[in-house]
């Protein structure tokens, strides 16, 4: 087995060097074992500018409009996987409009816009 283009990392105190560094980001994390509620790295890769490929199932998937910020996709289907791997490197228009979208949607989780949803449950 080659292992020439894998690097194993103990957990990070910043993660933005490695989000500028990437093109996509995929969490595939397996319905079956457990649910992502939120999907903190999802939303951190938008706010990079990057498109993601996530489950279908939990709060990661809320955040996720196939083919407007990124896709859902079952963590199974590695042939689906890779297929849209290589058509968001193969598109650049579709790879900068899912860029685009995801770095806007991130805009929405910013402490002005969450404390205004919060107190709006109050109303």
């Amino acid at each position: 087995m080659n292992t020439d283009n894998l690097q194993i990392l103990s957990r990070q105190e910043d993660v933005t060097s490695f989000y500028n560094k990437a093109t996509i980001v995929l969490n595939l994390s397996d319905k079956h074992r457990f649910v992502e509620t939120f999907g903190l790295t999802a939303l951190e890769a938008m706010s990079a500018g990057l498109p993601v490929i996530v489950p279908t199932e939990g709060g990661i998937a809320e955040m996720v409009t196939d083919g407007e910020n990124g896709y859902k996709i079952d963590v199974q289907d590695l042939n689906k996987i890779v297929e849209y791997i290589h058509l968001l490197l193969s598109d650049q228009e579709l790879y900068n409009k899912l860029s685009n979208n995801a770095s806007a949607y991130s805009r929405n989780f910013n402490i002005d816009k969450m404390t205004e949803s919060i107190l709006s449950l109050f109303d």
